[in-house]
């Protein structure tokens, strides 16, 4: 939209006189380091094959870190059902 002005990323990240599929590359990586939460850090991806790399870590992180908050999460309920469990066993006995 603003056809490659100095102030766009891609003239500030030199891909201006590249082809599509590093300035593809370079879009994508982008969104998934913004998608992913990863942020942007001080070092950062310089060639497509880098970005490539980058993007496959992210999507590797999101899946350990979706599969650690799932399992502490069934952990955490599983651990609450059994106390409510105790308790109501607990109660029974001691009624009768």
């Amino acid at each position: 939209m603003d056809d490659f002005d100095p102030e766009t990323w891609v003239a500030k990240h030199s891909l201006v006189d590249a082809g599509a599929w590093t300035q593809y590359v370079a879009s994508f990586y982008w969104a998934s380091q913004t998608l992913t939460t990863v942020g942007f850090g001080d070092i950062a991806p310089g060639t497509p094959i880098e970005r490539i790399i980058a993007i496959l870590w992210m999507i590797v992180g999101v899946g350990v870190y979706s599969f650690t908050i799932g399992n502490l999460s069934s952990l955490l309920s599983n651990m609450d059902r059994r106390a409510t469990i105790l308790k109501v066993l607990v109660v029974k006995n001691l009624s009768f």
